[in-house]
């Protein structure tokens, strides 16, 4: 039995030490989840308190042969997704926001992933232009994406989260780097253009 699911079945009779060892252990990939989604610091953990809250009620529930971490990353997107949908917005910044040095930079390695031979400066910047230009796209395709490209779970991985078939989130997958990729293009358009004025 793996230690996630005997933690959870402690918690099921009970175990408040159980419950806090399970948070422990996943915390940082809730937060980090939450952050890569919101892109709100201030909010970042309340929004886990929230999803952790919400896992504590539905604990009693769960079935141990579930994937507990499909169960965890669903709860996390979704309560992301209720907190974007009070704020009212889809995204955190607008195309304009991403300067030129980011914008070339990204062209340079063309990739959200970090390549091996980038010192580690590099790497960081890289990073933190992938994330802004996900934080462009809707919410559903940022999650996706994220999950995806920067937690790297696998397609089997991602239809337990969606609740999709693997060609539907294949599809959905295939949509959201376009999208990605047309944001890019069209504020690398917009760079090139105040170059020349």
């Amino acid at each position: 039995m793996t230690v996630d699911k005997e933690l959870i079945q402690r918690c099921q009779q009970g175990d408040q030490a159980a419950f806090e060892s399970l948070v422990k252990k996943h915390e940082r990939r809730v937060f980090g989840l939450v952050y890569q989604m919101v892109r709100q610091p201030s909010e970042v953990e309340d929004i886990a308190q929230e999803v952790f809250t919400k896992i504590y009620f539905s604990l009693p529930q769960f079935r141990i042969e579930a994937s507990f971490e499909a169960w965890l990353y669903r709860i996390t997107v979704n309560q992301c997704y209720d907190y974007l949908r009070k704020r009212k917005r889809e995204a955190q910044v607008t195309e304009s926001d991403l300067s030129e040095e980011e914008a070339a930079f990204f062209e340079r390695f063309g990739s959200i992933t970090q390549p091996r031979h980038v010192d580690i400066s590099k790497r960081l910047e890289l990073r933190q232009t992938a994330e802004r230009l996900l934080s462009m796209l809707p919410p559903k395709d940022r999650s996706l994406l994220i999950l995806k490209e920067i937690e790297d779970l696998s397609i089997e991985e991602l239809t337990q989260i969606f609740k999709s078939s693997a060609s539907a989130i294949k599809l959905r997958l295939f949509r959201a780097r376009n999208q990605l990729k047309a944001v890019y293009q069209k504020n690398r358009k917009k760079e090139k253009g105040k170059q020349r004025v």
